[in-house]
């Protein structure tokens, strides 16, 4: 009888400790990658930190105000600049034939990056 109170007690400090130090252990595997599973090529992982999984289509911006992290405006670019730009990708659109044809090959990497930005946002709003 006193044996199997012994192994009772000695069951519940075990179950209660690991219960009560609220920790998983973690695992960081070679890769980069984390797991709960202990495996081979990954190594016992010690936090440093506090782990915050974000819901669902969160974005770092939306989470950075949780993080109580400064949130910083971002500047629009200035609107004779973006149409400057645009002048300019319509003249080279018109050079190239579209970007069929480049007479120069410096211009390959301005025209693409350029069609990057206005194929994305559009026709700019000029006087």
């Amino acid at each position: 009888m006193k044996t199997l109170l012994a192994a009772l007690i000695l069951m519940v400090t075990f179950a209660t400790t690991a219960v009560s130090s609220g920790e998983e252990l973690l695992y960081k595997c070679e890769d980069g990658t984390f797991t709960n599973i202990a495996e081979r090529l990954c190594a016992p992982y010690q936090s440093k930190g506090v782990v915050l999984i974000a819901p669902a289509g969160a974005t770092f911006a939306s989470m950075s105000a949780l993080l109580g992290e400064p949130v910083h405006s971002t500047s629009l670019p200035d609107p004779q600049a973006v149409c400057n730009l645009y002048q300019e990708w319509i003249a080279l659109n018109m050079q190239t034939g579209g970007g069929v044809t480049f007479h120069l090959t410096q211009e390959v990497p301005r025209w693409r990056a350029l069609s990057r930005i206005f194929t994305a946002i559009g026709t700019p709003h000029c006087p």
